[in-house]
Protein backbone atom coordinates (compact mmCIF):
# COMPACT_ATOMS: atom_id res chain seq x y z
CA UNK A 1 0.00 0.00 0.00
CA UNK A 2 3.33 2.50 -0.62
CA UNK A 3 2.58 5.28 -2.24
CA UNK A 4 3.53 5.18 -5.86
CA UNK A 5 4.93 7.89 -7.93
CA UNK A 6 2.89 9.10 -11.32
CA UNK A 7 5.19 8.92 -14.63
CA UNK A 8 5.12 12.47 -14.50
CA UNK A 9 7.00 12.57 -11.14
CA UNK A 10 9.30 10.18 -13.09
CA UNK A 11 12.49 13.12 -12.86
CA UNK A 12 11.77 13.19 -8.80
CA UNK A 13 12.23 9.61 -8.62
CA UNK A 14 15.19 9.35 -10.94
CA UNK A 15 17.25 11.13 -8.51
CA UNK A 16 16.23 8.97 -5.60
CA UNK A 17 17.28 5.78 -7.14
CA UNK A 18 20.63 6.91 -8.79
CA UNK A 19 21.59 7.69 -5.35
CA UNK A 20 20.40 4.40 -4.48
CA UNK A 21 22.09 2.42 -6.97
CA UNK A 22 25.56 4.58 -7.23
CA UNK A 23 25.55 4.23 -11.42
CA UNK A 24 26.64 7.42 -12.86
CA UNK A 25 23.96 6.26 -15.84
CA UNK A 26 21.43 5.20 -13.91
CA UNK A 27 19.05 8.12 -14.17
CA UNK A 28 19.48 8.22 -17.70
CA UNK A 29 18.54 4.17 -18.21
CA UNK A 30 15.52 4.25 -15.92
CA UNK A 31 14.24 7.10 -18.34
CA UNK A 32 15.05 5.55 -21.32
CA UNK A 33 13.40 2.28 -20.02
CA UNK A 34 10.06 4.30 -18.88
CA UNK A 35 10.09 5.35 -22.36
CA UNK A 36 10.48 2.02 -23.65
CA UNK A 37 7.13 0.78 -21.22
CA UNK A 38 5.26 2.86 -23.15
CA UNK A 39 6.29 2.54 -26.53
CA UNK A 40 6.01 -0.86 -26.16
CA UNK A 41 2.00 -0.13 -25.04
CA UNK A 42 0.40 -1.56 -28.56
CA UNK A 43 2.61 -4.46 -29.04
CA UNK A 44 1.50 -5.22 -25.16
CA UNK A 45 -2.39 -5.18 -26.43
CA UNK A 46 -2.91 -1.86 -24.42
CA UNK A 47 -4.72 1.50 -25.40
CA UNK A 48 -3.99 4.68 -24.76
CA UNK A 49 -5.80 4.97 -21.46
CA UNK A 50 -3.37 2.91 -20.02
CA UNK A 51 -0.14 4.27 -18.56
CA UNK A 52 2.64 3.48 -16.05
CA UNK A 53 3.81 4.73 -12.87
CA UNK A 54 7.70 4.24 -11.50
CA UNK A 55 7.55 1.72 -8.30
CA UNK A 56 11.30 1.33 -7.93
CA UNK A 57 14.60 1.09 -9.90
CA UNK A 58 18.21 -0.47 -9.48
CA UNK A 59 21.20 -1.13 -10.90
CA UNK A 60 22.99 -4.31 -9.69
CA UNK A 61 26.45 -5.61 -9.39
CA UNK A 62 26.47 -7.13 -13.30
CA UNK A 63 25.55 -3.18 -14.31
CA UNK A 64 21.88 -4.52 -15.25
CA UNK A 65 19.15 -1.90 -14.44
CA UNK A 66 16.28 -3.34 -13.43
CA UNK A 67 12.83 -0.86 -13.03
CA UNK A 68 9.48 -1.82 -11.82
CA UNK A 69 6.53 0.27 -13.26
CA UNK A 70 3.20 -0.14 -11.91
CA UNK A 71 0.23 -0.72 -14.40
CA UNK A 72 -2.58 1.96 -14.93
CA UNK A 73 -5.89 2.40 -16.16
CA UNK A 74 -7.73 5.98 -16.46
CA UNK A 75 -5.01 6.75 -14.13
CA UNK A 76 -6.38 3.78 -11.57
CA UNK A 77 -4.01 1.08 -10.23
CA UNK A 78 -4.59 -2.41 -11.79
CA UNK A 79 -3.93 -5.21 -9.04
CA UNK A 80 -1.15 -7.28 -9.52
CA UNK A 81 -0.43 -5.45 -13.65
CA UNK A 82 3.33 -4.57 -13.28
CA UNK A 83 5.94 -4.70 -16.04
CA UNK A 84 9.99 -4.83 -14.88
CA UNK A 85 12.46 -3.64 -17.48
CA UNK A 86 15.70 -4.70 -17.55
CA UNK A 87 18.34 -2.64 -19.42
CA UNK A 88 21.93 -3.85 -19.57
CA UNK A 89 25.05 -2.06 -18.94
CA UNK A 90 25.51 -0.75 -22.88
CA UNK A 91 21.72 0.58 -22.66
CA UNK A 92 20.10 -2.16 -24.74
CA UNK A 93 16.91 -3.37 -22.97
CA UNK A 94 16.67 -6.84 -22.82
CA UNK A 95 13.27 -9.04 -22.58
CA UNK A 96 10.64 -7.13 -20.24
CA UNK A 97 9.22 -9.26 -17.53
CA UNK A 98 5.29 -8.89 -18.12
CA UNK A 99 2.54 -9.09 -15.91
CA UNK A 100 0.55 -6.64 -17.21
CA UNK A 101 -3.29 -6.67 -17.91
CA UNK A 102 -5.53 -5.56 -21.30
CA UNK A 103 -8.19 -3.62 -20.06
CA UNK A 104 -9.97 -2.75 -22.80
CA UNK A 105 -12.91 -0.13 -21.12
CA UNK A 106 -14.12 -0.16 -17.49
CA UNK A 107 -15.64 2.90 -16.10
CA UNK A 108 -13.65 4.34 -13.15
CA UNK A 109 -15.90 6.41 -11.48
CA UNK A 110 -16.92 3.99 -7.91
CA UNK A 111 -20.43 4.16 -6.81
CA UNK A 112 -19.10 3.84 -3.51
CA UNK A 113 -16.78 6.76 -1.32
CA UNK A 114 -13.63 5.40 0.02
CA UNK A 115 -15.10 6.19 3.51
CA UNK A 116 -17.91 4.03 2.82
CA UNK A 117 -15.71 1.14 1.68
CA UNK A 118 -13.60 1.58 4.87
CA UNK A 119 -16.92 1.65 6.91
CA UNK A 120 -17.48 -1.59 5.28
CA UNK A 121 -14.64 -3.61 6.39
CA UNK A 122 -14.75 -1.94 10.11
CA UNK A 123 -18.37 -3.80 10.14
CA UNK A 124 -17.00 -7.12 8.69
CA UNK A 125 -14.28 -7.19 11.15
CA UNK A 126 -16.10 -5.73 13.89
CA UNK A 127 -12.62 -4.87 16.20
CA UNK A 128 -12.06 -5.41 19.57
CA UNK A 129 -9.97 -2.44 19.87
CA UNK A 130 -8.72 0.68 18.03
CA UNK A 131 -6.36 0.23 14.86
CA UNK A 132 -2.49 0.40 15.82
CA UNK A 133 -2.66 2.70 12.56
CA UNK A 134 -4.91 4.49 10.29
CA UNK A 135 -6.62 2.04 7.81
CA UNK A 136 -5.68 2.57 3.86
CA UNK A 137 -8.09 2.27 1.36
CA UNK A 138 -7.17 2.72 -2.69
CA UNK A 139 -8.62 2.35 -5.82
CA UNK A 140 -7.83 -0.43 -7.70
CA UNK A 141 -8.96 -2.12 -10.88
CA UNK A 142 -9.16 -5.97 -10.07
CA UNK A 143 -8.75 -8.71 -12.71
CA UNK A 144 -11.29 -11.47 -11.95
CA UNK A 145 -10.78 -15.09 -12.67
CA UNK A 146 -12.21 -18.14 -13.34
CA UNK A 147 -11.63 -21.76 -13.68
CA UNK A 148 -11.81 -22.41 -17.49
CA UNK A 149 -11.23 -26.55 -19.14
CA UNK A 150 -8.53 -26.51 -21.64
CA UNK A 151 -6.75 -29.56 -22.57
CA UNK A 152 -5.35 -32.49 -21.01
CA UNK A 153 -1.66 -31.48 -19.05
CA UNK A 154 0.06 -31.81 -16.19
CA UNK A 155 2.25 -28.23 -15.94
CA UNK A 156 2.05 -26.19 -13.12
CA UNK A 157 1.17 -23.47 -15.58
CA UNK A 158 -2.32 -25.54 -15.55
CA UNK A 159 -4.75 -27.03 -13.23
CA UNK A 160 -5.74 -30.35 -13.46
CA UNK A 161 -8.68 -32.07 -12.13
CA UNK A 162 -8.92 -36.11 -12.92
CA UNK A 163 -8.40 -36.16 -16.47
CA UNK A 164 -9.97 -32.50 -17.49
CA UNK A 165 -7.20 -29.60 -17.22
CA UNK A 166 -8.26 -26.24 -16.71
CA UNK A 167 -6.78 -23.38 -16.27
CA UNK A 168 -7.43 -19.50 -14.35
CA UNK A 169 -8.24 -17.07 -17.37
CA UNK A 170 -9.54 -13.07 -17.02
CA UNK A 171 -13.24 -13.03 -17.13
CA UNK A 172 -13.72 -9.38 -16.14
CA UNK A 173 -12.08 -6.48 -14.27
CA UNK A 174 -13.78 -5.22 -11.36
CA UNK A 175 -13.91 -1.58 -10.12
CA UNK A 176 -12.64 -2.17 -6.43
CA UNK A 177 -11.44 -0.57 -3.10
CA UNK A 178 -8.06 -2.15 -1.65
CA UNK A 179 -8.24 -1.67 1.68
CA UNK A 180 -5.74 -2.54 4.45
CA UNK A 181 -5.84 -2.91 8.49
CA UNK A 182 -3.62 -3.63 11.11
CA UNK A 183 -5.19 -4.72 14.43
CA UNK A 184 -2.56 -4.66 17.24
CA UNK A 185 -4.47 -5.60 20.51
CA UNK A 186 -2.17 -8.25 21.73
CA UNK A 187 -3.30 -12.30 22.34
CA UNK A 188 -6.70 -11.73 21.66
CA UNK A 189 -6.40 -9.76 18.62
CA UNK A 190 -3.37 -9.47 16.25
CA UNK A 191 -4.20 -9.43 13.11
CA UNK A 192 -3.64 -7.69 9.49
CA UNK A 193 -6.09 -7.85 7.16
CA UNK A 194 -6.51 -6.67 3.56
CA UNK A 195 -10.25 -6.61 1.63
CA UNK A 196 -10.97 -5.96 -1.47
CA UNK A 197 -14.01 -5.03 -1.83
CA UNK A 198 -16.58 -3.84 -5.21
CA UNK A 199 -16.70 -0.19 -5.58
CA UNK A 200 -20.29 -0.02 -6.60
CA UNK A 201 -21.82 -2.55 -4.58
CA UNK A 202 -20.02 -3.12 -1.49
CA UNK A 203 -19.55 -6.89 -2.11
CA UNK A 204 -16.20 -8.88 -0.71
CA UNK A 205 -14.18 -9.97 -3.70
CA UNK A 206 -11.59 -11.12 -1.41
CA UNK A 207 -10.28 -10.68 2.00
CA UNK A 208 -6.65 -12.34 3.00
CA UNK A 209 -4.45 -11.93 6.25
CA UNK A 210 -1.07 -9.63 5.40
CA UNK A 211 -0.12 -10.59 9.05
CA UNK A 212 3.55 -11.48 8.19
CA UNK A 213 4.69 -13.98 10.78
CA UNK A 214 7.36 -15.59 11.83
CA UNK A 215 29.13 2.26 17.68
CA UNK A 216 29.77 0.78 21.19
CA UNK A 217 30.52 -3.12 21.48
CA UNK A 218 28.22 -4.49 24.57
CA UNK A 219 28.39 -8.35 25.43
CA UNK A 220 25.05 -10.37 25.04
CA UNK A 221 24.34 -13.24 26.66
CA UNK A 222 21.30 -14.53 24.03
CA UNK A 223 19.02 -17.48 24.64
CA UNK A 224 19.42 -19.33 21.13
CA UNK A 225 23.27 -18.21 19.69
CA UNK A 226 25.71 -17.95 23.10
CA UNK A 227 27.25 -15.14 24.32
CA UNK A 228 27.85 -12.70 21.05
CA UNK A 229 28.73 -9.43 20.74
CA UNK A 230 26.22 -6.38 20.36
CA UNK A 231 26.64 -3.15 18.79
CA UNK A 232 25.11 -0.26 20.72
CA UNK A 233 25.40 3.13 21.67
CA UNK A 234 27.31 5.24 24.46
CA UNK A 235 25.58 7.64 26.39
CA UNK A 236 25.73 9.86 29.38
CA UNK A 237 23.87 7.37 32.15
CA UNK A 238 25.17 4.59 30.08
CA UNK A 239 24.26 2.51 26.91
CA UNK A 240 21.34 2.27 24.84
CA UNK A 241 20.90 -0.55 22.36
CA UNK A 242 20.80 0.90 19.07
CA UNK A 243 23.24 0.11 16.62
CA UNK A 244 24.94 3.00 14.86
CA UNK A 245 26.88 1.06 12.86
CA UNK A 246 23.92 0.21 10.82
CA UNK A 247 20.80 2.16 10.03
CA UNK A 248 20.97 5.56 8.68
CA UNK A 249 19.91 6.95 12.61
CA UNK A 250 21.11 3.34 14.12
CA UNK A 251 19.13 -0.09 14.04
CA UNK A 252 17.75 -0.11 17.49
CA UNK A 253 15.87 -2.52 19.72
CA UNK A 254 12.28 -1.52 22.67
CA UNK A 255 10.71 -2.83 25.15
CA UNK A 256 6.99 -2.78 24.90
CA UNK A 257 6.84 -4.29 28.24
CA UNK A 258 3.36 -6.76 27.50
CA UNK A 259 1.55 -3.29 25.82
CA UNK A 260 0.17 -3.96 21.98
CA UNK A 261 0.68 -0.59 20.47
CA UNK A 262 3.70 2.46 20.44
CA UNK A 263 7.52 2.11 19.53
CA UNK A 264 7.87 0.77 22.88
CA UNK A 265 11.23 2.25 25.14
CA UNK A 266 14.58 1.80 24.25
CA UNK A 267 16.63 -0.75 26.03
CA UNK A 268 19.47 0.48 28.51
CA UNK A 269 21.99 -0.73 30.36
CA UNK A 270 24.75 0.70 33.02
CA UNK A 271 27.77 -1.80 32.16
CA UNK A 272 26.83 -3.27 28.44
CA UNK A 273 26.15 -6.69 29.42
CA UNK A 274 22.66 -7.56 28.69
CA UNK A 275 20.73 -10.82 29.37
CA UNK A 276 20.84 -13.97 31.49
CA UNK A 277 20.71 -16.20 28.73
CA UNK A 278 17.35 -17.75 29.95
CA UNK A 279 14.15 -18.42 28.08
CA UNK A 280 11.81 -15.02 30.01
CA UNK A 281 9.97 -15.78 32.97
CA UNK A 282 6.27 -14.64 32.09
CA UNK A 283 4.98 -11.63 34.23
CA UNK A 284 8.58 -10.96 35.49
CA UNK A 285 10.60 -7.64 34.81
CA UNK A 286 11.33 -7.08 31.05
CA UNK A 287 13.85 -4.77 32.14
CA UNK A 288 16.19 -6.71 34.36
CA UNK A 289 18.49 -9.43 32.72
CA UNK A 290 15.72 -12.08 32.04
CA UNK A 291 13.79 -9.35 30.47
CA UNK A 292 16.95 -8.63 28.57
CA UNK A 293 17.91 -11.43 26.75
CA UNK A 294 14.68 -11.35 24.41
CA UNK A 295 16.29 -8.14 23.27
CA UNK A 296 19.55 -9.61 23.07
CA UNK A 297 18.35 -12.04 20.72
CA UNK A 298 16.48 -9.94 18.75
CA UNK A 299 18.99 -7.24 18.36
CA UNK A 300 21.88 -9.84 17.42
CA UNK A 301 19.51 -11.30 14.90
CA UNK A 302 18.89 -8.55 12.88
CA UNK A 303 22.41 -7.23 13.03
CA UNK A 304 23.69 -10.57 11.23
CA UNK A 305 20.42 -10.33 8.81
CA UNK A 306 21.29 -6.77 7.93
CA UNK A 307 24.99 -8.14 6.95
CA UNK A 308 24.50 -11.00 5.24
CA UNK A 309 22.18 -8.77 3.19
CA UNK A 310 25.00 -5.90 2.85
CA UNK A 311 27.71 -8.25 2.51
CA UNK A 312 26.88 -10.72 0.14
CA UNK A 313 23.76 -9.23 -1.76
CA UNK A 314 25.26 -5.88 -1.72
CA UNK A 315 21.86 -4.10 -0.09
CA UNK A 316 21.56 -1.47 2.26
CA UNK A 317 19.36 -3.04 4.61
CA UNK A 318 15.67 -3.61 4.64
CA UNK A 319 14.65 -0.89 1.75
CA UNK A 320 18.47 -0.88 0.12
CA UNK A 321 18.65 3.13 1.18
CA UNK A 322 19.64 1.86 4.90
CA UNK A 323 16.83 3.18 6.32
CA UNK A 324 16.90 2.65 9.94
CA UNK A 325 14.75 -0.23 11.58
CA UNK A 326 14.10 -1.71 14.86
CA UNK A 327 12.82 -4.22 16.83
CA UNK A 328 9.81 -4.12 19.38
CA UNK A 329 10.26 -7.20 22.20
CA UNK A 330 7.50 -8.22 24.83
CA UNK A 331 4.73 -7.66 22.89
CA UNK A 332 1.49 -8.45 24.93
CA UNK A 333 1.11 -11.49 27.27
CA UNK A 334 1.76 -15.09 26.21
CA UNK A 335 1.76 -13.98 22.38
CA UNK A 336 2.76 -16.98 20.27
CA UNK A 337 3.89 -14.99 17.23
CA UNK A 338 6.23 -12.91 15.58
CA UNK A 339 5.69 -10.39 12.78
CA UNK A 340 6.92 -7.60 10.59
CA UNK A 341 4.80 -4.13 9.77
CA UNK A 342 5.49 -1.82 6.99
CA UNK A 343 3.57 0.75 8.40
CA UNK A 344 5.93 0.57 11.62
CA UNK A 345 8.67 -0.56 9.22
CA UNK A 346 9.90 -2.92 12.06
CA UNK A 347 10.04 -6.35 13.44
CA UNK A 348 7.68 -7.38 16.74
CA UNK A 349 8.18 -10.54 18.86
CA UNK A 350 6.32 -12.18 21.35
CA UNK A 351 7.07 -14.13 24.44
CA UNK A 352 5.49 -17.44 23.54
CA UNK A 353 2.98 -20.03 25.56
CA UNK A 354 3.00 -22.54 23.45
CA UNK A 355 6.54 -21.41 22.10
CA UNK A 356 9.99 -20.07 23.84
CA UNK A 357 10.26 -16.44 23.42
CA UNK A 358 10.37 -16.29 19.51
CA UNK A 359 13.62 -14.19 19.08
CA UNK A 360 15.57 -16.96 17.36
CA UNK A 361 17.72 -16.26 14.52
CA UNK A 362 16.01 -17.42 11.83
CA UNK A 363 12.40 -16.44 12.96
CA UNK A 364 14.51 -12.60 12.84
CA UNK A 365 16.04 -13.30 9.41
CA UNK A 366 12.21 -14.48 8.70
CA UNK A 367 10.76 -11.29 9.42
CA UNK A 368 13.69 -9.21 8.23
CA UNK A 369 12.68 -10.50 4.60
CA UNK A 370 9.04 -9.79 4.78
CA UNK A 371 10.29 -6.38 4.61
CA UNK A 372 12.76 -6.73 2.24
CA UNK A 373 10.23 -8.38 -0.08
CA UNK A 374 7.29 -5.44 0.48
CA UNK A 375 10.45 -3.43 -1.09
CA UNK A 376 11.09 -5.45 -4.35
CA UNK A 377 8.31 -8.12 -5.79
CA UNK A 378 6.28 -7.05 -2.86
CA UNK A 379 4.74 -10.80 -3.47
CA UNK A 380 1.16 -10.28 -2.90
CA UNK A 381 0.24 -12.42 0.34
CA UNK A 382 -2.60 -14.30 -0.80
CA UNK A 383 -2.94 -17.58 -3.02
CA UNK A 384 0.38 -19.02 -4.90
CA UNK A 385 2.10 -15.53 -4.46
CA UNK A 386 1.37 -15.54 -1.13
CA UNK A 387 3.40 -18.97 -0.22
CA UNK A 388 6.17 -17.35 -2.30
CA UNK A 389 6.26 -14.87 -0.28
CA UNK A 390 6.88 -16.77 2.79
CA UNK A 391 9.19 -19.12 1.25
CA UNK A 392 11.52 -15.96 0.72
CA UNK A 393 11.34 -15.37 4.71
CA UNK A 394 11.78 -19.17 4.82
CA UNK A 395 15.06 -19.42 2.45
CA UNK A 396 16.73 -16.31 3.83
CA UNK A 397 16.10 -16.94 7.41
CA UNK A 398 17.52 -20.05 7.03
CA UNK A 399 20.24 -18.51 5.06
CA UNK A 400 20.64 -16.20 7.91
CA UNK A 401 21.06 -18.70 10.52
CA UNK A 402 23.62 -20.51 8.17
CA UNK A 403 25.48 -16.59 8.13
CA UNK A 404 25.46 -16.43 11.85
CA UNK A 405 28.91 -15.26 13.22
CA UNK A 406 30.13 -14.27 9.64
CA UNK A 407 31.27 -11.52 7.89
CA UNK A 408 32.09 -12.53 4.60
CA UNK A 409 31.02 -12.01 1.35
CA UNK A 410 29.73 -15.59 0.68
CA UNK A 411 27.03 -17.93 3.10
CA UNK A 412 28.79 -20.24 4.33
CA UNK A 413 28.33 -24.22 3.48
CA UNK A 414 27.71 -24.92 7.66
CA UNK A 415 26.77 -23.62 10.51
CA UNK A 416 22.76 -23.57 10.35
CA UNK A 417 19.95 -26.27 9.66
CA UNK A 418 17.08 -26.89 7.22
CA UNK A 419 14.44 -26.31 9.64
CA UNK A 420 12.37 -23.20 10.93
CA UNK A 421 12.18 -22.27 13.95
CA UNK A 422 13.32 -25.63 15.86
CA UNK A 423 14.93 -23.77 18.68
CA UNK A 424 11.59 -22.53 19.94
CA UNK A 425 9.98 -26.17 20.75
CA UNK A 426 8.51 -26.77 24.10
CA UNK A 427 6.79 -29.60 25.98
CA UNK A 428 3.81 -29.01 24.08
CA UNK A 429 5.19 -27.81 20.71
CA UNK A 430 8.03 -29.96 20.37
CA UNK A 431 9.12 -29.82 16.81
CA UNK A 432 10.12 -27.41 14.72
CA UNK A 433 7.63 -25.18 12.90
CA UNK A 434 8.76 -26.27 9.56
CA UNK A 435 10.67 -28.57 7.57
CA UNK A 436 12.46 -27.50 4.35
CA UNK A 437 13.90 -30.54 3.05
CA UNK A 438 10.17 -32.69 3.46
CA UNK A 439 7.41 -29.76 4.39
CA UNK A 440 4.80 -32.40 4.80
CA UNK A 441 6.77 -33.58 8.01
CA UNK A 442 5.04 -30.42 9.57
CA UNK A 443 1.32 -32.22 8.91
CA UNK A 444 0.25 -29.20 6.77
CA UNK A 445 2.63 -28.36 4.25
CA UNK A 446 2.61 -29.29 0.59
CA UNK A 447 5.61 -31.04 -0.64
CA UNK A 448 5.10 -30.24 -4.14
CA UNK A 449 2.90 -28.32 -6.41
CA UNK A 450 -0.04 -28.97 -7.36
CA UNK A 451 -3.57 -27.09 -7.94
CA UNK A 452 -4.87 -26.43 -4.41
CA UNK A 453 -1.95 -24.74 -3.16
CA UNK A 454 -3.65 -21.55 -4.27
CA UNK A 455 -6.49 -22.60 -1.11
CA UNK A 456 -3.51 -23.15 1.23
CA UNK A 457 -2.49 -20.92 4.41
CA UNK A 458 0.26 -19.01 2.56
CA UNK A 459 2.67 -20.66 5.80
CA UNK A 460 1.93 -24.29 3.99
CA UNK A 461 1.82 -23.16 0.41
CA UNK A 462 5.33 -22.17 0.65
CA UNK A 463 6.66 -25.60 1.19
CA UNK A 464 7.19 -26.85 -2.75
CA UNK A 465 9.32 -23.47 -3.11
CA UNK A 466 11.30 -24.33 0.35
CA UNK A 467 11.83 -27.80 -0.60
CA UNK A 468 12.92 -26.34 -4.77
CA UNK A 469 15.27 -24.26 -2.76
CA UNK A 470 16.50 -27.06 -0.25
CA UNK A 471 17.29 -29.59 -3.63
CA UNK A 472 18.74 -26.42 -5.28
CA UNK A 473 21.14 -26.34 -2.46
CA UNK A 474 22.03 -29.51 -1.51
CA UNK A 475 21.02 -31.92 -4.33
CA UNK A 476 17.51 -34.16 -3.89
CA UNK A 477 18.58 -36.34 -0.86
CA UNK A 478 17.87 -39.93 -1.01
CA UNK A 479 15.36 -42.70 0.34
CA UNK A 480 12.34 -40.63 1.90
CA UNK A 481 13.73 -37.79 0.99
CA UNK A 482 13.93 -38.21 -2.24
CA UNK A 483 11.67 -36.42 -4.60
CA UNK A 484 9.24 -38.84 -6.93
CA UNK A 485 9.39 -36.16 -9.83
CA UNK A 486 13.07 -36.33 -10.38
CA UNK A 487 14.17 -40.29 -10.37
CA UNK A 488 17.37 -39.55 -11.34
CA UNK A 489 18.28 -37.20 -8.46
CA UNK A 490 20.34 -34.17 -9.03
CA UNK A 491 23.86 -32.43 -7.47
CA UNK A 492 22.93 -28.91 -5.34
CA UNK A 493 25.32 -26.08 -6.00
CA UNK A 494 25.46 -24.84 -2.65
CA UNK A 495 24.52 -21.98 -0.22
CA UNK A 496 25.79 -19.42 -1.73
CA UNK A 497 25.00 -20.01 -5.46
CA UNK A 498 21.66 -20.91 -4.79
CA UNK A 499 20.78 -17.99 -2.23
CA UNK A 500 22.23 -15.45 -4.80
CA UNK A 501 19.68 -16.66 -7.65
CA UNK A 502 16.62 -16.46 -5.32
CA UNK A 503 17.53 -13.18 -4.74
CA UNK A 504 18.06 -11.60 -7.88
CA UNK A 505 15.04 -13.83 -8.81
CA UNK A 506 12.61 -12.11 -6.19
CA UNK A 507 14.51 -8.65 -6.45
CA UNK A 508 15.14 -8.56 -10.75
CA UNK A 509 12.10 -10.76 -12.24
CA UNK A 510 9.73 -11.35 -9.95
CA UNK A 511 6.65 -9.40 -8.93
CA UNK A 512 3.43 -9.13 -7.21
CA UNK A 513 1.42 -11.54 -9.05
CA UNK A 514 4.46 -14.28 -9.79
CA UNK A 515 3.08 -17.85 -9.01
CA UNK A 516 5.30 -20.89 -9.07
CA UNK A 517 5.35 -21.03 -12.48
CA UNK A 518 6.61 -17.27 -12.65
CA UNK A 519 9.25 -18.10 -9.79
CA UNK A 520 10.77 -20.55 -12.42
CA UNK A 521 11.08 -18.23 -14.50
CA UNK A 522 12.59 -15.86 -12.47
CA UNK A 523 15.44 -18.14 -11.11
CA UNK A 524 15.98 -19.54 -14.66
CA UNK A 525 16.18 -15.74 -15.51
CA UNK A 526 18.61 -14.62 -12.88
CA UNK A 527 20.38 -18.20 -13.25
CA UNK A 528 21.52 -16.68 -16.64
CA UNK A 529 21.91 -13.52 -15.24
CA UNK A 530 24.73 -14.83 -13.02
CA UNK A 531 26.00 -17.54 -14.82
CA UNK A 532 24.90 -18.08 -18.33
CA UNK A 533 21.69 -20.03 -19.69
CA UNK A 534 24.05 -22.85 -20.42
CA UNK A 535 25.66 -22.89 -16.27
CA UNK A 536 25.63 -26.18 -14.55
CA UNK A 537 23.55 -23.48 -12.11
CA UNK A 538 20.72 -22.79 -14.58
CA UNK A 539 20.41 -26.48 -15.10
CA UNK A 540 19.85 -27.01 -11.43
CA UNK A 541 17.35 -24.71 -11.11
CA UNK A 542 15.39 -26.36 -13.87
CA UNK A 543 15.91 -29.52 -11.89
CA UNK A 544 15.11 -28.06 -8.79
CA UNK A 545 11.86 -27.27 -9.91
CA UNK A 546 10.64 -29.87 -11.71
CA UNK A 547 11.63 -31.93 -8.43
CA UNK A 548 8.42 -30.17 -6.85
CA UNK A 549 6.52 -30.52 -9.88
CA UNK A 550 6.96 -27.01 -11.49
CA UNK A 551 8.56 -28.19 -15.22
Amino acid sequence: MAHRLPLSALALALTATAVLAGAPDHAARTQAAASHVMAQRQSLGLNGLHDFRILNAATDELGMTHARFQQTFQGVKIFGGEVITHTDREGNQRAMTLAHQPVAALNTTPGLQASEALALAHQILAPKGGYAYAPKVELVIVPETETILVRPSRRALDMDFGTQISREQVVRYTLAYHVHTELENGTEETAHTDFLLNAHTGAVIDRWSTLHTTAANGTGNSQFSGNVTLQTNSTASGYEMRDMTRGTAGNYTTNLNHATSGTGTIYTDTDNGWGDGANYVEGSSTTAANGQTAAVDAHYGLGVTWDMYKNVFGRNGIDGAGTTTYSRVHYSNSYDNAFWSDSCFCMTYGDGSSFLTLTALDVAGHEMTHGVTSRTANLTYRGESGGLNESMSDIFGTMAEFYRGSSAATIPASGGNWTIGEQLATPSFNRPLRYMYKPSLDGSSKDAWSTSLKRLDVHYSSGPMNRCFYFLSQGTGTGNYASTYLPGGMTGIGNDKAARIVFKALTSYMTSSTTYAGARTACLNAATALYGSGSAEYTAVANAFKAINVN
